[in-house]
């Protein structure tokens, strides 16, 4: 009798209800079918249906009535089917079901009501997320419980409760209204990656890859019975039944790996939920840094999931953490720049990637490091400098990814374009040892609007310049022109050991205009470092370009150019009166790398340079008035023995025999006298160039507290110069026999006569092209650079330090 007096929408669904007290029941079927038509052609009573579904929902669950709730799940399930359109008008009373099933701490219930949760998300379309707060708590606060209740599971209930967590983070991973939420995006992600991620980690193993595997031949197994038109399994279970398996950990690990993919794979999901999804996966790393194969591993597969036009978001997301880390965070910062690492140095494209504002953030955090380290550089702090080392390999790991045919070559002038110095006022310079002393006008305070050489790169968007020039050249400035000068190598050498779809264009010579003060720079680790980029250079990319620049037809003069002054560096250099083994075999190497990889056009500024070496060097041995030289004998001799390599080298690349055949009996009568040193060969040793930075230091330390200790004749007491001198003619090559020789090679008589013409220092200094850049001279303290690394454009305090 009581059900005649209750309103129709009641009656109607109580009727859907059978008889008797079993503890499994289903809605009558014709009386369900009705009530669905009766919402459906009334909307104003869904929200009367759902109310009295959630009222009953909570009186049925308080009497233990589980049968009774079981019904009240199948027919909000039903009524969400039936109209989708209109959800939102009763999905507040569908949530306070399903809050009320999972706080009944039933295992039955809340697996049953796993297809009712599935429904609703993929139906709900995220607007009440924004538009209605009292919803949006409740809905957050239903994630956070079918989150926690993963941790319910027992030795008896085995992982059926983690199988439920797992499977609502799927159905919400696979909403539209996860990534149409207004806002509510992250929020989600926030609550729902973390208990997946648990469930993939492990400390000591990682099988992500073969799990992913498992995942996909799953995915295609159902594309197929779909295909044949068999009825596609609606939860994991059922897949693993055809997959053969019923391992319940294999089964959380199969629908944790697919929840993840979906927050990354969909096509809707955008930049800003794969941004969003990065974030909480690399802070989940970094809270559990042990097993970094697993960390870089699970990068990977975020890179491989992720569309190629939103991927460049998972690297934006690591830069953006790696930004907001404290400053003295070391060991978090290094765990951050390795997953960099990885993904760059990975073969997934990444299209759509700043390659320079990348360069720049990477750069902006090494010269941040850099300037806080401790007095002493780097090598004072092993982990800031194994930081700092990390950082320039990531920096290198960018020419993986070439996207642009001048990609290569921007981002080494990018590096490059810093060591050069500011522009100068008047130089007046003068000779001595062959060190040049000058003076120059103050250019403490130069504006950012100073004129640079020109440059691949066209702007320097996202950089903040702050020139300015000093005489503190201290170990910072050091340590970060070394790391810029390392990292130039690593590009390099990276940027020639893949294939690409893309043709690149060569780095350009004019790159390295005006960083050849680094070659007789005071500090060995920069003058070591600089070589080694340099000769790397030559070697990968000067020898691979085929556009004509090294063509005997397009040179001016061999005392013009960045080689110009590269070889009266190399002169200078190779005056020094401290010079150790190791500087004559760069010196060696330099000058044979060039030949070899430029050829006749090497030749064109090589061979004048090394004549006039000889001529000073013979002025100092023959006593001649007037040579300001004063070099020690055993100096001498490795300068004969350099000498004569090249001049040897020359001959043969020339084919001129007899020149050949002369400065080779010559060779071996120096080593009969024992006037030879067999550090100098040809071709050159292996340099010992990257020695680590401590050992470096300790030499610039020894070098600047006292340098006649540094000479090369440490293991004797030379006390007779004189005697060792005048039985030491056999490095001197007869100018007139070198003359001769070219003659006869088949060049052009304008280029032969280059070959031997007049070389000295002011006819460089002089080939100027621009009268505003500064010479070689002007070299003693390198350009003070501040970098800041910012996305956006905004104006941050600038971190004071120089390549």
């Amino acid at each position: 009798m009581r059900n005649k007096f209750r309103p129709k929408h009641q009656r109607l669904v109580l009727q859907c209800f059978p008889a008797g007290r079993a503890s499994e029941k289903h809605p009558n079927a014709s009386e369900l079918s009705y009530l669905l038509y009766y919402v459906a052609s009334r909307r104003s009573k869904l929200l009367k249906v759902g109310s009295f579904l959630e009222r009953k929902a909570k009186a049925d669950l308080w009497h233990a009535r589980t049968g009774n709730v079981l019904v009240i799940l199948d027919i909000s399930r039903a009524l969400i089917d039936k109209c989708p359109a209109d959800l939102n008008l009763f999905a507040d009373h569908v949530i306070a079901v399903l809050t009320a099933v999972l706080d009944s701490n039933d295992l039955a219930l809340c697996q049953y009501a796993e297809a009712t949760f599935q429904s609703f998300c993929n139906h709900h379309d995220g607007d009440l997320l924004a538009d209605d707060q009292l919803f949006l708590q409740k809905f957050v606060n239903l994630l956070k419980l079918y989150m926690s209740i993963g941790s319910r599971s027992t030795p008896s209930h085995d992982n059926g409760w983690s199988l439920v967590s797992l499977r609502a983070a799927k159905s919400i991973a696979s909403s539209e209204a996860i990534h149409s939420s207004n806002g509510q995006l992250r929020e989600q992600i926030k609550i729902i990656a973390p208990p997946v991620l648990e469930q993939l980690y492990s400390d000591t193993k990682d099988n992500l890859f073969s799990i992913n595997n498992r995942t996909q031949n799953l995915s295609l197994a159902m594309r197929r019975q779909s295909e044949d038109g068999a009825s596609r399994s609606s939860n994991v279970s059922a897949d693993l039944a055809e997959a053969d398996s019923s391992d319940t950990e294999q089964e959380a690990n199969l629908l944790a790996m697919q929840t993840l993919r979906k927050l990354f794979e969909s096509a809707e999901a955008g930049a800003s939920q794969v941004n969003y999804a990065s974030h909480t996966v690399i802070r989940f790393i970094l809270a559990r840094p042990t097993n970094e194969s697993w960390a870089t591993s699970m990068i990977d597969l975020m890179a491989q999931w992720t569309p190629v036009q939103s991927r460049f978001a998972i690297l934006r997301s690591l830069l953006e953490v790696l930004a907001s880390l404290s400053r003295d965070d070391l060991k978090q910062k290094l765990v951050v720049t390795r997953l960099i690492s990885s993904l760059l140095s990975s073969s997934v494209n990444l299209a759509g990637l700043s390659v320079l504002d990348v360069l720049h953030v990477l750069f902006g955090q090494i010269l941040g490091l850099i300037e806080r380290a401790p007095a002493g550089g780097l090598a004072a702090d092993p982990e800031r400098q194994s930081l700092v080392n990390n950082l320039a390999l990531a920096t290198g790991d960018l020419a993986s990814h070439v996207y642009y045919s001048n990609q290569i070559a921007d981002m080494v002038t990018e590096v490059l374009v810093n060591m050069r110095p500011a522009a100068s006022g008047v130089v007046e310079h003068s000779t001595s040892n062959g060190s040049d002393h000058h003076s120059r006008s103050s250019t403490a305070n130069i504006s950012s609007d100073t004129p640079e050489s020109p440059s691949t790169v066209n702007s320097y968007t996202n950089l903040e310049k702050f020139l300015s020039r000093t005489k503190d050249y201290n170990a910072s400035d050091k340590d970060a022109i070394v790391v810029g000068l390392r990292t130039v190598k690593e590009i390099i050498q990276i940027a020639n050991s893949i294939e690409t779809g893309v043709k690149r264009n060569v780095v350009p010579l004019h790159a390295w205009d005006r960083t050849e003060w680094a070659l007789t720079d005071s500090s060995r680790a920069v003058q070591y470092a600089y070589v080694d980029a340099l000769l790397a250079y030559f070697k990968f990319e000067a020898a691979s370009d085929t556009s004509g620049t090294f063509s005997l037809g397009k040179h001016v003069s061999s005392t013009s150019g960045f080689l110009a002054k590269l070889h009266l560096a190399v002169y200078d250099y190779a005056l020094q009166e401290s010079n150790i083994e190791e500087d004559y075999r760069i010196i060696n190497a330099v000058l044979l790398t060039l030949l070899d990889t430029l050829g006749n056009f090497g030749i064109l500024y090589g061979l004048p340079m090394v004549l006039q070496l000889q001529d000073t060097i013979y002025g100092q041995k023959s006593g001649l008035p007037g040579n300001k030289e004063h070099l020690r004998s055993r100096n001498l001799m490795y300068l004969d023995s350099i000498i004569l390599t090249y001049i040897s080298a020359v001959a043969t690349k020339l084919g001129a025999e007899s020149l050949a055949k002369h400065v080779d009996a010559d060779i071996a009568k120096a080593k009969t006298s024992e006037h030879w040193q067999y550090a100098i060969t040809n071709p050159p040793k292996a340099l010992a160039a990257n020695k680590i930075l401590s050992e470096k230091q300790v030499i610039d330390e020894k070098n600047a507290a006292s340098p006649k200790k540094m000479e090369i004749d440490v293991e004797s007491s030379d006390g007779d110069d004189s005697e060792v001198l005048s039985n030491n003619k056999t490095g001197h090559v007869d100018r007139n026999a070198v003359v001769d020789a070219i003659v006869d090679v088949d060049l052009p008589d304008h280029v032969k006569q280059e070959f031997v013409g007049p070389w000295n220092r002011e006819l460089v200094l002089q080939e100027k092209s621009d009268p505003s850049q500064p010479s070689i001279a002007d070299k003693d303290f390198p350009l003070i650079f501040h970098v800041v690394a910012n996305s956006k454009s905004r104006s941050r305090k600038p971190v004071r330090a120089a390549w």
